[in-house]
């Protein structure tokens, strides 16, 4: 085959997809014609906007290299009138999708309506990548988004998409908006971030890097430790797992951040008690008691003792006792 039957092969080939973009290009215009376009149906548009325009590129790179420099500038031209379009309706397509993501920065608000009734917004927060946030993250939103029969796989990406961010989002990042690409990006998600051994780890992990509390009359350090202990311990227990069943273990955690004076009241009160192995749940209910009686005496103090300068007077320098005088040597 010559050259000449070469370049004209391979202009065929161009020019029949230079007629499917064209086709493309009017059915996107049909599509946001209409009074509710279809995000699903400009998705694909746009998926194949995009393949087609890498197999013009390809071609034309290939024709380029093959015609007479006096023709080059010609056949330029034309490609870039095809690359802008292709451009252009990209951009459309993008903008029109774009424009029915949740923008709230704070929180995707999700309306539903079942029966013609309209149910109150639902206000999802966002998800950072913390594993140990994941089990409170996907229940809101597989019941606001995922399991909402109202809302096409495409615009639940969407929603899913506006709530990532940080490592959650990186782990979708190379991911596009496809109906396909939705399903894996929630496997992606619950393998991730969603594996119960991980999450019970990481629980695990933050008991283990509890700041102790070494006074017993710290009462703000024995509140911050008794709710990092709790929102710990209970998260545990939705996992399945009996704490009283993890004493061995959990029982030197708390042992290290309680403090001395309280672990010696608790111990005392469990030999008294003929009680060789305490359990967990009863040191946490130990440490809440101890904790709730002194923000309720610091309170009740705080409400009884009236704000005001001191009733005693203040001793002048040059007031000396009488039985001081007696005693003390006269300066002369």
């Amino acid at each position: 085959m010559s050259v000449d039957e070469t370049i004209d092969r391979n202009r065929r080939n161009r020019g029949v997809v230079r007629a499917a973009v064209t086709n493309v290009i009017k059915s996107v215009e049909e599509e946001l014609a209409k009074e509710v376009p279809d995000i699903e149906v400009l998705q694909d548009k746009l998926n194949i906007l995009e393949e087609r325009e890498t197999d013009l590129q390809t071609l034309d790179e290939t024709i380029n290299g093959q015609i007479k420099l006096v023709d080059l500038e010609k056949e330029v031209e034309h490609e870039l009138e095809y690359s802008d379009s292709i451009i252009r309706y990209k951009g459309k397509i993008r903008r029109f999708i774009d424009k029915h993501r949740c923008s709230n920065v704070d929180a995707a608000v999700i309306t539903r309506q079942v029966n013609n009734t309209k149910l109150p917004k639902i206000v999802l927060d966002k998800f950072v990548g913390d594993i140990r946030k994941f089990h409170e993250f996907w229940p809101a939103f597989e019941a606001a988004v995922h399991d909402n029969p109202s809302l096409t796989r495409v615009e639940k990406f969407n929603y899913l998409r506006s709530l990532l961010i940080g490592d959650a989002d990186r782990v979708i990042s190379g991911l596009t908006l496809t109906n396909e690409n939705y399903d894996k990006a929630v496997e992606v998600l619950k393998d991730r971030f969603g594996q119960r051994q991980a999450m019970i780890s990481a629980y695990m992990n933050t008991l283990l890097s509890l700041q102790p509390v070494r006074r017993i009359n710290d009462t703000l350090g024995l509140r911050n430790l008794y709710d990092e202990i709790n929102n710990s311990i209970r998260s545990l227990k939705s996992l399945g797992i009996d704490i009283d069943s993890y004493g061995n273990l959990l029982y030197p955690i708390l042992d290290r951040c309680i403090p001395v004076e309280l672990m010696l009241l608790f111990n005392r009160d469990k030999v008294v008690e003929g009680v060789k192995e305490p359990v967990v749940s009863d040191l946490i209910n130990v440490l809440k008691g101890e904790m709730e009686a002194r923000e309720r005496s610091f309170s009740e103090r705080t409400e009884l003792i009236p704000i005001a300068k001191s009733n005693y007077p203040l001793f002048k320098k040059t007031q000396t006792h009488p039985l001081i005088e007696a005693v003390l040597p006269r300066q002369h």
